[in-house]
């Protein structure tokens, strides 16, 4: 198997472990048999178990954290474009649950792991800063703070309680939006 493929299969080996079993549950050991590999090819592909989850944590991350302002964004009032863009965030959380769980696991593992939740996060934020800035008329810091705050309070509930956690939710959190 060539090299790229190989290093894919064993980061989706790596999900599935931590999915199932939890961040504890994953080995060099528990990912190869998932895999159907050796041991050793997760070390040769990715040095030691702390970047194995790295790499995880960075392509969890990259999907997880995807806020963008699309064209078709872009063409609504601020006002609009922001309550649309967290709508859209909102919506998707419940299909990203499992993410968001071991997301949060994550930050408890190692200071590494933390370090890139919270750039991935303040990236995100970043996202949301201009929409706010021009919603707010101002400086969209700390409205942009408050948006991802709430973005990421109603991702914990789902994950706590995902029964909570349904369109009259999202209309309640877009209604404390300007």
């Amino acid at each position: 198997m060539p090299e790229a493929e190989r290093r894919e299969q064993l980061l989706a080996a790596c999900f599935a472990v931590a999915r199932r079993d939890g961040l504890d549950a994953v080995t060099a050991r528990a990912v190869a048999v998932e895999a159907g590999a050796s041991p050793g090819l997760v070390f040769f592909h990715f040095g030691s178990m702390d970047a194995l989850l790295a790499a995880m944590m960075t392509s969890l991350l990259d999907g997880a954290l995807d806020a963008a302002v699309t064209p078709a964004l872009a063409a609504l009032a601020p006002h609009d474009r922001l309550r649309e863009m967290v709508r859209v965030e909102l919506e998707g959380i419940p299909e990203q649950r499992e993410a968001v769980e071991l997301l949060l696991a994550a930050w408890f593992v190692g200071r590494e792991l933390r370090g890139l939740i919270s750039d991935a996060l303040e990236g995100y934020r970043r996202v949301f800063e201009p929409v706010c800035a021009e919603a707010a008329g101002g400086d969209g810091r700390a409205l942009a703070a408050v948006v991802v705050a709430l973005v990421q309070g109603a991702a914990f509930t789902a994950v706590r309680d995902p029964a909570a956690f349904d369109a009259a939710a999202v209309d309640a959190a877009l209604a404390l939006l300007p």
